[in-house]
């Protein structure tokens, strides 16, 4: 294995697909390793893209679990072309072969730190599932409804490892205005998205700031992103980026490093945390104030 390998994000995402098939199983590294004839090293490399994928690898891994034959060919195609461009001088590697929409909560819980920007809608991963389905009812980039309860399922997940004492992931959430006044749905699924936001901003490891009207300068900031860091070093930075049209991962590191610099310049230009977490917090109990009581208010 060379040193200076870098796994694509359609590799990793092979990898992980590897990884559900042995967990499905109960299998443990050794004894799945045993009985495809693999050390367990070998194994852990597969799983974890700090090595080339070979396709007779994952063939006989499809055999060693007993998944049907058309699940492990996808796979083996899914590696191919990015192994094949790879070894081509001057070819990038990209996602071609990759749902970037579909992949990317499984990408988050690996990440070590997550910058999180939302040009007008609150990023994926601190979605509520209520919130995921009123932004796909007005045509955001997302998931089918089959999906639904894996989605909402990894949304808790997340949540709850972030939540978790022994937690040592960074997130820094950067929302424009009109992402926090804007929230797709009805009142109540608004208000419960900007208390969740409220209360992991109580966390040490988590913080939002939001970029005023006033001080968002730029109009051209119609793209949401995720700037995301992992903990293996031979996984690069990645930015997962979403708009009203599409979504995709930008894999280019000089593209990673302007993108994290510009989030850098947003976040000294927007309110504070806690100027921030004010106005979320005025902004949610608007959205709760009965209109009985709004009534009698206005007869006195």
């Amino acid at each position: 294995m060379k040193n200076d390998f870098r796994a694509s994000m359609t590799e990793r995402s092979v990898g992980r697909v590897l990884r559900r098939w042995r967990d499905t199983l109960g299998l443990s590294l050794a004894e799945a390793s045993a009985k495809a004839r693999f050390s367990s090293a070998k194994l852990s490399m597969i799983e974890n893209a700090v090595q080339p994928l070979d396709p007779l690898d994952i063939m006989v891994l499809g055999h060693v679990y007993g998944v049907p034959n058309d699940a492990w060919k996808r796979e083996v195609r899914r590696a191919e072309p990015v192994s094949d461009m790879r070894t081509t001088p001057g070819t990038r590697t990209n996602n071609v072969t990759l749902n970037a929409a579909e992949d990317v909560d499984d990408v988050y819980l690996e990440a070590t730190t997550l910058r999180m920007f939302g040009a007008d809608i609150i990023p994926r991963c601190l979605q509520t599932p209520e919130y995921r389905l009123a932004a796909r009812k007005m045509g955001r980039p997302t998931y089918v409804a089959d999906d639904a309860i894996r989605r909402t399922e990894a949304h808790e997940r997340w949540i709850e490892r972030f939540c978790a004492p022994q937690n040592q992931r960074v997130v820094e959430v950067l929302l424009t205005e009109d992402a926090v006044r804007q929230v797709p749905g009805d009142p109540d699924t608004a208000n419960a998205t900007l208390v969740q936001l409220i209360q992991l901003s109580e966390l040490e490891r988590f913080t939002v700031q939001v970029l005023t009207r006033e001080r968002c300068l730029d109009s051209r900031l119609a793209t949401s992103f995720i700037h995301i860091v992992f903990p293996h070093r031979q996984h690069n930075d990645v930015v997962y980026a979403e708009d009203s049209k599409n979504c995709q991962y930008i894999e280019d590191p000089l593209v990673c490093q302007l993108v994290l610099q510009s989030f850098k310049e947003l976040q000294r230009a927007a309110l504070d945390p806690i100027q921030s977490v004010g106005l979320m917090a005025e902004i949610a109990s608007s959205l709760t104030y009965d209109s009985a009581d709004q009534a009698t208010a206005g007869e006195s």
